[in-house]
């Protein structure tokens, strides 16, 4: 459940993809507001859970586990009866409210290093939109009785149990990482009780057997496994922790992230708990991912397809002779995120430019989460690993090892090896990563 595109994956035992649905997420807004309606979410979850199926040609009877992996910090609130007050707000909704006791607090020491969050607190934090709903909406905050994650409200509508991983939990800025709890002091200064949250669970917690009549229309009684986070759970996909220790994504954002038993805290790194004791996901962000792509492409190129964009910038020489997109070219008007521009340069150049930005904000995130040096390769995941050519732009640029996933699906795939683990085909997610990911 990602913050583009919903995905669905179905393996078989051997843990070969065999089917596969995607939809692009229905979120609508105005202005500040990035919000998704519920029958909206289901719809569009059904339809890659479907899809997933007919492209394996399968029943939905052979399905035996499930597991998610998801983005954090988009909720909902819900009332006493188990009824949402809200759409979804998704995490890129940018209503805060100027309230300095919270902001004060998040910037205390204390803060940091309690929770593992590694980036400064503000409006795409979840509990800074209920500090919204506590000053513009409290006539439905006066009816809320729990404040839901996404995977915590997906967990819920098909099982019936709450429960929230610490691993999305992880970003909420509430939760103490070393102890997998919530922390008080936090969870008083976002101005909410305690028991308006879940309790916590490591990844691949037995969340329960899905329940008749499910939202997704899958059988009665097929466990659900929770997961995490889809960049921690895309790591787990391509072998991360059992054969490897570094990953990267390069998708609507791009992360780096990193396997570790080295509990120090790292300024801008966010940390979260791993699949053992004692050891950690280390993560950093950024938005300068592969969004700008399709932002030049619908802008400047509709009659090419990315691919034929990627074929011209493979023509291009390394540094796009002076041409330069500056972090987040989309972000900027027309084409002022782009520096020394010529007539002569064609769309190729662009592609290209905007493909080695990327490239070094995800050299400068592996040297956060990794200046130890533990890992001397980078594993590629997200949709920015099929690019062969953006592959070896990052190779360059990071000089490491680097290792293009050749399943796109890491992390359905992360999930699917979490639910067989969950089922005891194995006896530890490494196990199943030994396995299913021989040869890779």
């Amino acid at each position: 459940m990602g913050t583009s595109y919903f995905k669905a994956g179905l393996f078989n035992g051997d843990g070969r993809l065999v089917g596969s649905g995607r939809v692009m997420v229905p979120r609508r807004g105005s202005g500040m507001q990035a919000e998704l309606e519920i029958a909206a979410f289901w719809k569009s979850l059904r339809q890659c859970v479907f899809g997933a199926f007919e492209e394996a040609n399968a029943e939905h009877s052979a399905l035996t586990a499930m597991a998610y992996s998801s983005q954090a910090n988009t909720f909902l609130l819900m009332d006493g009866g188990g009824q949402p007050l809200t759409p979804l707000i998704l995490w890129t909704d940018e209503r805060a409210p100027a309230d300095p006791e919270l902001a004060g607090f998040t910037k205390q020491e204390q803060w940091p290093e309690t929770t593992g969050i590694g980036i400064p607190f503000g409006a795409g934090f979840c509990i800074s939109k209920c500090r919204w709903f506590q000053e513009k909406g409290a006539d439905i905050w006066r009816k809320t009785r729990a404040v839901l994650t996404l995977p915590d409200y997906f967990t819920f509508c098909l099982t019936g149990k709450r429960l929230v991983d610490t691993s999305t939990a992880s970003l909420l800025g509430l939760m103490n990482m070393e102890k997998s709890a919530w922390w008080p002091e936090a969870v008083a200064a976002s101005g909410m009780e305690e028991d308006q949250l879940s309790p916590l669970c490591a990844m691949g917690t037995d969340g329960g057997a899905l329940q008749r009549g499910n939202p997704l229309g899958l059988p009665p009684g097929v466990r659900l496994f929770t997961g995490g986070l889809d960049h921690h759970m895309a790591a787990i996909g391509v072998g991360i922790g059992a054969g490897a220790k570094l990953s990267e994504s390069t998708g609507t954002v791009i992360a780096a992230v990193l396997y570790s038993y080295n509990k120090m805290r790292i300024k801008n790194v966010c940390m979260a708990p791993a699949l053992e004791a004692d050891a950690y996901f280390k993560m950093s962000f950024d938005r300068n991912g592969a969004g700008a792509l399709e932002w030049y492409r619908k802008t400047y190129a509709a009659q090419h397809t990315l691919d034929e964009l990627v074929e011209m910038a493979a023509t291009v020489p390394a540094g796009c002779e002076g041409l330069i997109a500056v972090p987040c070219p989309n972000e900027h008007a027309d084409k002022s995120g782009f520096l020394n521009q010529q007539d002569r340069f064609h769309h190729g150049y662009y592609i290209r430019a905007i493909m080695e930005s990327t490239a070094e904000s995800l050299k400068q995130l592996i040297h956060k989460v990794d200046a130890g040096q533990e890992s001397s390769a980078v594993f590629s995941t997200g949709g920015g690993a099929k690019s062969k050519l953006w592959g070896a732009i990052k190779e360059a640029a990071i000089q490491r090892r680097f290792y293009r996933n050749t399943n796109s699906e890491a992390a359905c795939r992360g999930a699917a090896l979490v639910a067989a683990t969950g089922t005891g085909m194995f006896t530890s997610v490494f196990d199943a990563q030994r396995s299913w990911l021989r040869g890779e």
